[in-house]
């Protein structure tokens, strides 16, 4: 099984192009795509690798992709915009400055992980990030299916494990109720 650990984000498909099942896609690294082992794409919470059966370049950033197994417009329609990964054995040595920087990682590497704070115990898996507004938010998916958000912040974060994929916190008082 794939982990997030494992892929990083490439890009996201826009729509169906023709009846064949071509897509038009958005690419957000400099990527050749006939050296790249598969397009990972997270289906019902799965990463499910597909294999590139041809491609074109379309503009700068936006090429047109066949998949294996992706035959007809009804099918490439699944995928409208959603996004799509590749492996991080995959990303091109001049893109890997991006994700190898002095902090050395970002917020969106430690989606999947577990949250546990000190006080409140285990809270739940990180399953996103909200950068929408200037404060990055963590999505945390709580072990009975509510969603919560936790500013990322390092001043609440004591301590990542990367090797059990475990951030320990220790949250003010209160700020998980503000969820509610």
């Amino acid at each position: 099984m794939i982990k997030l650990s494992e892929i990083a984000e490439a890009g996201h498909f826009n729509k169906a192009h023709g009846i064949k099942g071509e897509m038009s896609a958005t690419l957000d690294l400099d990527l050749d795509l006939d050296e790249i082992k598969c397009i990972i794409i997270p289906i019902e919470g799965i990463f499910v690798p597909f294999f590139v059966k041809s491609w074109r370049p379309r503009t700068a950033d936006t090429c047109l992709l066949s998949l294996e197994g992706i035959d007809n417009e009804v099918r490439a329609q699944e995928f409208n915009n959603m996004p799509f990964y590749i492996l991080r054995s995959d990303i091109p040595e001049d893109d890997e400055d991006e994700y190898d920087d002095e902090e050395g990682f970002y917020a969106s590497d430690l989606i999947g992980y577990k949250v546990h704070d000190l006080n409140l115990g285990d809270i739940g898996m990180i399953s996103g990030i909200n950068d929408a507004t200037e404060n990055v938010l963590f999505l945390i998916t709580t072990p009975g299916g509510e969603e919560i958000f936790v500013p990322v912040a390092d001043e609440y974060i004591e301590s990542i494990d990367h090797d059990s994929e475990v951030i320990t916190t220790d949250l003010p008082t209160g700020l998980i109720d503000l969820n509610s």
